[in-house]
């Protein structure tokens, strides 16, 4: 982000010929073609593109059967949690929920197939490569509670800032690196959220864990992401009561309700009995 930031400027002005791009939009892609450029070669680099490391591991029937249980679970979880929220009237319906059913399938279709994209991309990079190459190493502590702080950290990230283009100079692209920050300009109004991500990427990580494939944790973050994604859209934070402080300022959704939730199921899962196969 930081050659991103310095070359962004630059990349710009040498475009300019063919067409004038945005700031934010040449240092978003430049970020993001360095973060794909550097992946691979760490992962090639570190012999970490094997299937059993980051968890693509047979038979898929199986695989595939343990990912849709996860699903399951993730949905039911997540639908769960939401209950208390709108029984307190911390969350409610919005203008935007659908009223015929047919609405409501596509709403879930379509949280459903954002759910499985984001599970799939973070999963593998996540719970796949980072613990992955961390359990190889033998570093267990370190794959359970430190992948999670980045997991939890990326989610703040916001967009590139934005300068016009005949304001652009050399330093402008740190302006664009700047605004990726913002929401850490006050930490605090996030650390509830933050807390609830990081449980949510511990539970992922025990579930890797526990039955030693993706399948699991996949299926788990499509649900919740799935759900989250038709609440976002259907529903909208009420205005403030004395429950409020369950899902902080963040989004309305995560906070200390999620992370309690969370630390429970992290709690019951490392508790149970070993798998033995």
């Amino acid at each position: 982000m930081l050659f991103a930031a310095a070359a962004a400027p630059w990349v710009q002005a040498g475009l300019a010929p063919l067409a004038v791009f945005p700031l934010h939009r040449v240092f978003s892609r430049l970020t993001l073609l360095g973060v794909v450029v550097i992946t691979v070669w760490l992962l090639l680099r570190h012999r970490l593109w094997s299937p059993s490391l980051l968890g693509f591991v047979g038979p898929w029937p199986r695989f595939l059967q343990r990912a849709g249980v996860g699903l399951l679970a993730g949905a039911a979880v997540m639908s769960l949690a939401l209950v208390p929220l709108f029984l307190l009237d911390v969350r409610e319906w919005s203008d935007r929920a659908p009223i015929a059913l047919q609405g409501w399938l596509l709403l879930g279709l379509k949280g459903l197939g954002s759910g499985l994209a984001v599970a799939l991309i973070e999963e593998t990079f996540f719970r796949g490569a980072l613990q992955g190459a961390l359990q190889r190493l033998g570093a267990l502590r370190l794959a359970l509670l430190a992948v999670p702080v980045f997991y939890s950290a990326v989610h703040f990230l916001g967009r590139a800032g934005r300068v016009a283009y005949e304001d652009v100079n050399a330093t402008s692209g740190f302006v664009a690196l700047q605004g990726f920050f913002a929401g850490y300009a006050a930490p605090l109004t996030i650390l509830d959220a933050f807390v609830a991500l990081w449980f949510v990427g511990l539970l992922l990580a025990l579930v890797r864990l526990r039955w030693g494939d993706l399948a699991g944790s996949i299926g788990l973050h499509a649900g919740f992401v799935a759900v989250i994604a038709v609440c976002r859209r259907a529903s909208a934070p009420a205005p403030d009561n004395d429950w409020s402080f369950l899902v902080g300022s963040f989004d309305g959704l995560l906070g200390v309700w999620i992370a309690l939730l969370t630390a429970l199921c992290c709690i019951v899962l490392w508790r149970l009995p070993p798998r033995t196969g």
